[in-house]
């Protein structure tokens, strides 16, 4: 997306509207969590009339594009995951600046926004191949195909903009459809930049770009020319959205949080998982989805694990996201600072042994970020707040269990069931586990994908994780719908 302006305060995004930027009658400023004094940049702050107007913008791009080849929109995408690499440094950057999640993880996350585009283009030819069957004998054909919506509306988070963007555009303009992306306000600069760079090798209008609030939001779902919403973020906006969205029957996408159990069996390599569950827990301050954020340990290792624990996440560092020796960045927001405060303010009110690990790597600056240490409660219950709400900031409970069987009743237990872990010496054993707890993805002796996995393991989560799945081919799905063609023959002549 091209900059309006640059200025000492960081560079200014307008709306992408039917191929023209468009500056806005207002505009917001987006802070660096590390550093909340530092404008990153300014945004335009968008009004209904600028969602309708992007609606507009697609509309007049959808028909167009659908009739596009796949073959052509597979090379496009291919073109936007080399524009993303040529402008990685740009993107890490505001990423980083914007999103409080440190540097090392940011690269990461460009560079997999990238292979999402370079991944729907190889699964596009045969997710979009129809399927044709001819009646034996009986002069019948049918025909079954997937189409397009026509136009999406995709609305992004702010804890992982860059990656979660990726994965909800490229299969959206994959499948044909035009897009309306609206960005989260707390991190909109780098989706903007990004959703930008896709415009370019695009036909005018198949990505369109608004920021603002939840005006923007209402006037999307009230416009009965988007014919599908995909949504990633909490459950109390996901509810705002299916009401809004009932009253027309759109069809909706929701990939929403997480309260995901570890469970450690009594043969565990204890010091591997614990090592293993502190870096998921604490990966972008614990603001991921499928963090870790419950562990489930027997009586018997109990001790021990809580011990290995400790160390493991006493040795994290935290402080600016910038800065490469930084663990961990700050939490993205005022919101969120008072939000897990409190939380822990009220974990220590129950009596619960909370502990607060860690260092800062810059103590004279602390209090100009939204800083936390990474906590651990160590004795935790099943029923406690801390354990049975999803945190989404970095604090982790220890849960006791008497035995396995425990652990995963207890580990079902949730409104939730977007991901899980199993930790074991025996596969088979781990395996056995893994196929009776309720989540979309279970992971073995880890709690974060593997290559393989990234390429094709569907995510989603049951119960109130989501609707819907994202990545793999299967993602290429939530874009389309069916279309098919029942060909009979006419009677011969003088039949009755």
């Amino acid at each position: 997306m091209t900059m309006v302006d640059e200025k000492a305060a960081g560079p200014v995004f307008g709306h992408l509207i039917a191929g023209a930027e468009r500056s806005g009658e207002r505009t917001f400023e987006v802070h660096n969590p590390s550093r909340t004094s530092e404008v990153v940049g300014v945004v335009a702050d968008g009004t209904a009339a600028d969602a309708v107007a992007a609606v507009e913008g697609a509309v007049s791009a959808a028909t167009a594009w659908a009739a596009t080849s796949v073959t052509e929109r597979a090379e496009r995408l291919l073109r936007i995951a080399d524009a993303i690499d040529a402008h990685a440094a740009r993107l890490i950057d505001l990423a980083t600046r914007e999103n409080g999640s440190v540097v090392s993880t940011i690269r990461r996350e460009v560079a997999a926004a990238a292979e999402s585009f370079r991944l729907v283009a190889a699964y596009l030819p045969a997710v979009l191949e129809p399927t044709a069957v001819d009646g034996a004998g009986a002069g019948e054909f049918v025909r079954v195909e997937r189409r397009p919506y026509g136009v999406v509306a995709c609305i992004v988070p702010w804890n992982a903009p860059v990656l979660l963007t990726a994965n909800k555009l490229a299969p959206a303009i994959a499948a044909g459809n035009a897009v309306v992306l609206k960005p989260s306000p707390f991190a909109p600069l780098a989706v903007s930049l990004l959703a930008g760079l896709a415009a370019a090798e695009l036909p005018p209008g198949v990505v369109n770009i608004v920021n603002g609030d939840a005006d923007v939001v209402r006037a999307l779902l009230a416009d009965r020319r988007v014919r599908k919403v995909s949504f990633t973020g909490g459950g109390a906006t996901a509810r705002h959205i299916m009401r809004q969205a009932s009253e027309s029957l759109l069809p909706v996408h929701l990939e929403l949080g997480g309260n995901d159990p570890a469970v450690v069996l009594e043969d565990a390599d204890l010091a591997h998982t614990a090592e293993r569950i502190a870096l998921s827990a604490y990966r972008r301050a614990g603001q991921v989805c499928f963090a870790t954020k419950r562990v489930y340990v027997p009586r018997s290792i109990a001790e021990e694990f809580r011990g290995l624990l400790v160390q493991s996440v006493d040795r994290m560092v935290v402080g600016d996201a910038s800065d490469e020796r930084a663990d961990m960045g700050p939490v993205n927001n005022a919101g969120q600072f008072e939000r897990v405060q409190a939380l822990l303010e009220r974990t220590r009110a129950a009596g619960r042994d909370v502990r607060v690990l860690g260092s800062q790597l810059d103590p004279a600056r602390w209090a100009d970020g939204y800083f936390l240490l990474p906590a651990l409660v160590l004795d935790a219950r099943h029923d406690d707040e801390v354990v049975r709400e999803e945190q989404f900031g970095p604090i982790l409970p220890v849960i006791e269990c008497d035995d396995e069987e425990q652990a995963i009743a207890l580990a079902n237990d949730t409104d939730y069931g977007l991901c899980s872990s199993v930790w074991s010496r025996s596969p088979e054993r781990a395996l056995a586990v893994a196929d009776r707890l309720e989540a979309g993805v279970t992971f073995v002796n880890s709690a974060m994908f593997s290559a393989t996995g990234t390429r094709e393991i569907p995510m989603g989560g049951w119960k109130q994780s989501g609707i819907g799945w994202e990545g793999s081919p299967h993602g290429i799905d939530e874009y389309l719908q069916f279309h098919s063609v029942d060909v009979q023959a006419l009677p011969a002549r003088g039949a009755a």
